[in-house]
């Protein structure tokens, strides 16, 4: 690793990516492998069947963000359930492809190339970003675009207000598809562009239209906007206290509730949703002195191993998990106190959206495996620290006794 990053140019990061592509088309046609999916799908094959952003036999739905869905619903339109599915699994793994390039240009743009290098590496070689992209839902596009997303941000602009624009845009795209990044997204450019006021004016209207139809949609079928998935929210902080979902008896609550809740999930949307957040306000009131021991747990498990997976120690899953975890945590952990020397600013950057990202997810989120990925490719450039090439110490020049000059 030492010496590859040493040598490592753009030319053989395209070559990565190509290897790369190589490989996750191979492993998708040649493995067949099942392609797990949620209510994205649901969604689509409405969306594909002519019934409109709706799901199940519920009516209209904002439990999912409009973009994916609908990118599924295309695939299944033109090419049937079964090939469209296949067709837009494959364009997943070709992201996940490119992604060596977005970190090495990343590293550039932060003006680490080494780190961006080897993080490149460590993303090409990292077998659960290999696997995950066969799950239909939206995780591989949420990587790929906060990647995407960071180089432009971070590098040298020569149309600011362009760039602007796709920033905004893309932030509008996260407020929509991954609330919980969209915050950090935020920070960092109103302190990136801190009395840049063209640029975060742009910003912001980009973000806004993208934002706005949506909203729209919700006064005029709900009764309110949705700027955001809350119906979503609102059932995923219900189910995380479920005694079929809750991690630790403790912290269950009774089944009444998930009686309750299983009889309004049937419910239109419109109907279901006041009552969904007095269940939720009533959890609070009853667990609030648990929340903070709670959350702990959440964070810790976030660190380790995903709670639903602990019952599965398959070979396959130990390989592409287990095995990267605890390598990938050993690398990080080191990687800290490295850069707590070297570079702090990049350390405290990259701890800060992790920690936001595990607090939200350890507040109201019963974990799974693809939260994780969302910052763990971020984390690799972290990772990447104690990999870096150790530089030669360079004797000083002596100028000889009769050096004349």
């Amino acid at each position: 690793m030492w010496l590859a990053a040493e040598r490592l140019t753009w030319r053989h990061i395209l070559v990565i990516c190509t290897i790369s592509a190589i490989a996750q088309v191979g492993f998708l046609l040649l493995a067949e492998p099942p392609i797990p999916v949620a209510e994205d799908v649901a969604i689509a094959r409405h969306l594909a069947a002519g019934d409109g952003f709706s799901i199940y036999d519920r009516g209209p739905t904002s439990i999912k963000g409009p973009l994916y869905p609908s990118y599924l619903a295309v695939w299944l339109w033109l090419l049937g359930e079964h090939h469209g599915l296949r067709a837009a699994i494959l364009v997943q793994h070709l992201l996940y492809a490119t992604m060596p390039a977005l970190l090495f240009l990343l590293g550039r743009a932060i003006a680490r190339p080494t780190l961006g290098a080897i993080a490149a590496l460590l993303f090409a070689l990292h077998p659960t970003y290999f696997y995950h992209a066969t799950v239909a839902e939206n995780t591989t596009w949420v990587v790929v675009m906060s990647a995407l997303w960071g180089v432009l941000v971070f590098q040298k602009a020569r149309h600011p207000i362009g760039i602007a624009l796709v920033v905004g845009a893309i932030i509008g795209i996260f407020i929509l598809e991954k609330p919980i990044l969209a915050v950090p997204m935020v920070v960092i450019i109103g302190v990136r562009w801190w009395r840049k006021w063209q640029r975060l004016a742009a910003a912001a209207l980009a973000a806004a239209l993208l934002v706005l139809p949506w909203a729209v949609r919700g006064a005029v079928l709900f009764g309110e906007p949705t700027l955001t998935k809350s119906y979503s929210s609102t059932l995923t902080f219900i189910h995380s206290w479920l005694p079929s979902m809750a991690v630790h008896p403790r912290y269950a609550v009774p089944d009444s509730v998930e009686r309750a809740l299983d009889s309004l999930t049937k419910l239109p949307e419109q109907h279901a949703l006041p009552a969904l957040r007095s269940l939720a306000t009533d959890i609070l009131a009853t667990k609030w002195s648990l929340l903070p021991e709670r959350t702990i747990v959440h964070a810790l498990i976030f660190w380790t191993i995903p709670p639903r997976y602990w019952q599965s120690w398959s070979l396959a899953f130990v390989a592409v998990r287990i095995v990267p975890v605890v390598l990938l945590t050993v690398l990080w952990v080191w990687g800290m106190a490295i850069l707590w020397r070297q570079d702090r600013p990049l350390l405290l950057g990259v701890l800060g959206i992790v920690a936001w990202v595990t607090l939200v997810y350890s507040l109201y989120h019963v974990l799974n495996i693809r939260y994780k990925l969302e910052v763990e490719w971020l984390e690799l450039l972290v990772c990447a620290a104690p990999l870096v090439p150790k530089r030669k110490t360079v004797a000083p020049y002596i100028c000889p006794a009769d050096c004349s000059t």
